[in-house]
C-alpha cells in the first residue's frame, strides 16, 4: 500500500522518501549485536507504512497545497 501512494506521489511531480529505518535492522546493528528483523514490530510496523513529504525552509504555500491535494486525492 505504501509503495502505491509513494509511487502516485511521484507521478504527482512530488518527490518523497523513505526515511526512519529502524536502527536495529541496520548493517552495524544486525552484524555487532545480532538484532534481526521482528525483535522490535512496533518500529518496524511503523517503517513499513511512513513516508516523507517535502518539507525545507523554502516550500511555498502553493507548493504545500498542492501536495495536500495530491495526498487527499490519493
Amino acid at each position: 500500500m505504501r509503495n502505491e501512494f509513494f509511487n502516485n506521489l511521484l507521478k504527482a511531480g512530488i518527490n518523497c522518501q523513505v526515511h526512519y529505518i529502524p536502527v536495529h535492522l541496520q548493517p552495524y546493528y544486525r552484524n555487532n549485536f545480532n538484532f534481526k528483523k521482528g525483535d522490535y514490530p512496533a518500529a518496524e510496523g511503523f517503517y513499513e507504512r511512513e513516508i516523507s513529504i517535502p518539507v525545507y525552509p523554502l516550500l511555498n504555500n502553493s507548493d504545500l497545497n498542492y501536495i495536500i491535494c495530491k495526498i487527499n486525492d490519493l
